[in-house]
């Protein structure tokens, strides 16, 4: 059996638990880490260095820890699943992608951050949204055309990319958003998956999105 260390509604736990729900791999999950600790306890940094979360165990002692480095293993170990591209041009290009997803992952932060102040400012968020908005945009662009972001098939590509557009998509109603029209069809797409409902929009959407509120 395998266990997940991380709180459910963690960008970097919500990755992982995803991957294995597509890949239908034993799995539970303890809470841990933000509000429930547990990252200095010497037993957890001996499994994640750097005591943060998630990191997976198995009851033979194997451990990993890094949200990409994961979805990797489960990729790799679980090629029923589909989610590691055969052919080889593919499969760097899914890496690729996979190592851009800290772009997006960095000025989504700013936003969320803008918007959940008690007293939003305005311009701030103009500016942050806009910001963030050139970056997804390179993403929109990559998938025009294309049912995932590499190709017709899911894979660690949409993984890695998968929950922070889902953030993106959580951004107020009232504030104005770009749009990108092929990375929305994308997400809708996502959202068909019942993985994604699962461990993502059910997990990731637990708080209220209202203004001044957090997630």
């Amino acid at each position: 059996m395998l266990t997940v260390w991380g709180r459910a509604e963690s960008s970097a736990t919500a990755r992982v638990m995803w991957a294995l729900g597509e890949a239908g791999v034993p799995h539970r999950r303890l809470d841990w880490g933000g509000r429930f600790g547990g990252g200095d306890d010497p037993a957890y940094r001996a499994i994640s260095p750097h005591g943060r979360i998630p990191a997976i165990t198995r009851e033979d002692g194997f451990s990993l820890w890094e949200s990409n480095t994961i979805i990797r293993w489960l990729a790799t170990t679980c090629p029923e699943a589909g989610l590691w591209p055969v052919d080889e041009a593919v499969r760097w290009q899914a890496q690729a992608w996979m190592d851009w997803s800290a772009a997006p992952g960095r000025v989504i932060g700013p936003v969320r951050a803008a918007y959940r102040r008690a007293e939003p400012d305005a311009d701030e968020m103009a500016r942050t949204i806009a910001a963030a908005a050139e970056t997804f945009a390179v993403l929109n662009a990559q998938l025009q055309g294309r049912t995932f972001v590499v190709g017709d098939q899911l894979t660690v590509a949409d993984l890695a990319l998968g929950v922070v557009v889902h953030r993106w998509f959580r951004i107020p109603e009232a504030l104005e958003r770009p749009d990108l029209p092929a990375m929305e069809a994308w997400y809708e797409r996502l959202r068909a998956r019942p993985a994604y409902q699962d461990h993502v929009v059910a997990k990731v959407s637990a708080r209220p999105q209202t203004l001044g509120m957090g997630d």
